[in-house]
């Protein structure tokens, strides 16, 4: 199977977080908020760990498609895949952008990367876990026409690496670009809910495409990020059901059948027309406009940003051992990270399940690594490693008490 290389990319995202968040300081314009940057980042690292999973059966579709259908081959070291992928993965990405704005279903998946209130380069990572499902069907054609797998994989994850630049607020309209490329004026366009910002600029690398198509909006008015219909929730796993939970509650209570099956398919915010016409989204304003912050202690903020940093070097951990284990090994490894990413969230919110469930997480995670450590290494560096993620553990919880700052909150 074509290997992953956004893990290889996770550097490059890295410095370029903390880049904006010192220049954004200097400026003294606040981007970033702990709690719903912990929730972004933690819903990027769900999406991988589930990718592990879904990206097997998807690549074997298109790899499958590719070697009974395709029209055209092109000789091993032919420039064509390549200039096909590139040009064809971005027309696909914005015909499946677009089908996922204005299909209930495809919006069920796709709304998770908009839930974000803040507009920040951690925003870029915050991908939804079941994507590749939908995406899959406006990328096959490209093996019709004689793009292999792994020209397709490399191709899809570089113009995915392309839109990461672009969710920022610190950079300005771009000239003579705007209108061509996805630009961040642009993309703050996209991510607006603002009545007029509605189901514009769904472009790629090239807005172009809105252009020809007839989507595209200029950045005229300040921005409000999120959705019509804020999530108020920071756990990731629970952001890629919530839209689904929702469709299934309408559903229940319409009275036909017809009914209850359109909706799924229907755009968003549908209803039936005998209760009447949906209401008009409303005009927002940033100065109005209130975003989901809950206010934590800072022993707490500080527990749950250490914790965050240690999980995310864990996941990295765990994802470098897919190519070299079954599907079946990283089930176990996979639930401990979302459990983790599920607990942090929870705390981020206060919420009194949040703290059993950190504990579990950390008992399992101890296991876990008793478990590979001593089955991939020698005795003394397997309980070496077991004895330092122990104390780091133990140290974190006698420093900063999350249970009784929980309590207090």
């Amino acid at each position: 199977m074509p290997e992953n290389i956004i893990p290889l990319l996770v550097p490059f995202f890295i410095a370029g977080i903390v880049a904006e968040a010192i220049v954004a300081k200097r400026r003294k314009h606040r981007v970033y908020n702990t709690s719903t940057m912990v929730s972004d980042l933690g819903t990027g690292i769900a999406s991988q760990v589930v990718e592990i999973f879904l990206k097997v059966l998807v690549v074997l579709v298109y790899a499958w498609i590719y070697e009974h259908w395709r029209l055209v081959t092109f000789a091993d070291d032919s420039p064509w895949p390549w200039l096909i992928a590139f040009v064809g993965i971005d027309l696909g990405f914005y015909w499946w952008h677009r089908f996922s704005h204005v299909v209930n279903v495809m919006w069920g998946v796709h709304v998770v990367h908009h839930h974000s209130e803040d507009f920040n380069l951690s925003v870029a990572l915050r991908q939804p876990a079941f994507e590749l499902a939908t995406a899959i069907w406006f990328y096959a054609p490209l093996a019709l026409l004689g793009v292999p797998a792994v020209v397709w994989v490399t191709m899809y994850a570089l113009n995915l690496f392309f839109q990461f630049w672009v969710h920022t607020e610190l950079v300005g309209r771009l000239g003579p670009l705007e209108g061509i490329i996805n630009t961040p004026s642009a993309h703050r366009v996209h991510h607006g809910i603002n009545p007029k910002y509605l189901d514009k600029n769904y472009g790629g690398i090239f807005v172009l495409w809105d252009r020809i198509f007839g989507t595209y909006q200029r950045e005229e008015e300040p921005v409000v990020f999120g959705v019509t219909k804020p999530l108020h929730n920071f756990n990731p796993v629970w952001a890629n059901f919530e839209y689904f939970a929702q469709l299934a509650k309408q559903a229940r209570g319409f009275r036909t059948w017809r009914d209850k099956l359109a909706v799924w398919w229907a755009h968003p915010g549908w209803q039936p027309a005998e209760m009447g016409p949906s209401p008009p989204v409303p005009d927002v304003s940033p100065s109005t406009y209130r975003k989901y912050a809950p206010e934590l202690p800072r022993p707490l903020r500080r527990y749950v940003w250490l914790h965050f940093w240690l999980a995310f070097i864990g996941s990295g951990a765990v994802m470098s051992l897919a190519p070299t284990v079954s599907p079946v090994a990283m089930i176990l490894p996979g639930l401990v990270v979302l459990a983790t990413l599920a607990a942090l969230a929870g705390l981020a919110e206060k919420k009194p399940w949040a703290y059993p469930l950190d504990v579990a997480r950390q008992l399992a995670t101890i296991a876990l690594l008793a478990f590979h450590g001593l089955s991939a290494l020698s005795f003394a560096p397997a309980a070496g490693l077991l004895a330092v993620v122990t104390f780091v553990f133990a140290a974190l919880h006698a420093r900063f008490r999350p249970r009784a700052a929980l309590a207090a909150a």
